[in-house]
């Protein structure tokens, strides 16, 4: 049991280190963005805000505005990447800003993909101890707090070395602030 989640933790370990160098990443080629973009864009704190951003940011490119004024208005990600080499090719116009911002909008993808993968992760060490605690997801946010007392006595209950209760605290505490508080801010680098 100890091994299983300490193995575990090891894998929830993995993941942060890559959530936090795709952060790096992000917050490093975000900054090229907004001054590509002469502060067109500009970094937000929340994952939801950066990708309205990014979205809109991109929409309002020539690119795309002349796909609208083409009644051109559903297309993947793929296509429009597709698009964008074309109208630079047609046009002579430099659409690097473009491409950076939906690599941007492809990388807060990719780190909200990890950090769910984390937080299942996470269920998965918990319900060693904690068999029901994956019915997190069912249970209304008015029941968190009563919910994390409970499963933090439990946990006390079992007799774990201090090093296993620390690991399975850590990753209590990181479930419940996913479900309470969703994907974090976007970190400042600065």
């Amino acid at each position: 049991m100890i091994d299983k989640i300490k193995s575990l933790y090891s894998l929830i370990e993995h993941k942060n280190n890559e959530i936090s160098n795709k952060f790096l990443s992000f917050i490093t080629k975000a900054n090229e963005l907004v001054e590509l973009s002469n502060d067109d864009y500009q970094v937000e704190r929340s994952f939801k805000l950066n990708k309205i951003s990014l979205k809109g940011f991109v929409l309002e490119s020539p690119c795309c505005k002349s796909l609208k004024s083409n009644n051109i208005a559903n297309y993947s990600i793929d296509e429009l990447k597709d698009y964008l080499s074309k109208y630079e090719n047609t046009y002579n116009e430099d659409c690097s800003k473009y491409f950076l911002a939906i690599m941007l909008y492809e990388l807060l993808e990719d780190i909200e993909s990890l950090i769910d993968s984390k937080i299942d992760l996470g269920l998965s060490l918990l319900s060693i101890l904690l068999p029901g605690v994956k019915d997190i997801k069912l249970v209304s946010s008015s029941e968190y707090n009563g919910l994390y007392l409970d499963y933090k006595d439990k946990l006390n209950e079992f007799g774990l070395d201090g090093n296993t209760y620390n690991i399975c605290i850590n990753v209590l505490n990181d479930v419940f602030n996913y479900y309470v508080n969703g994907y974090p801010d976007v970190p400042d680098y600065n």
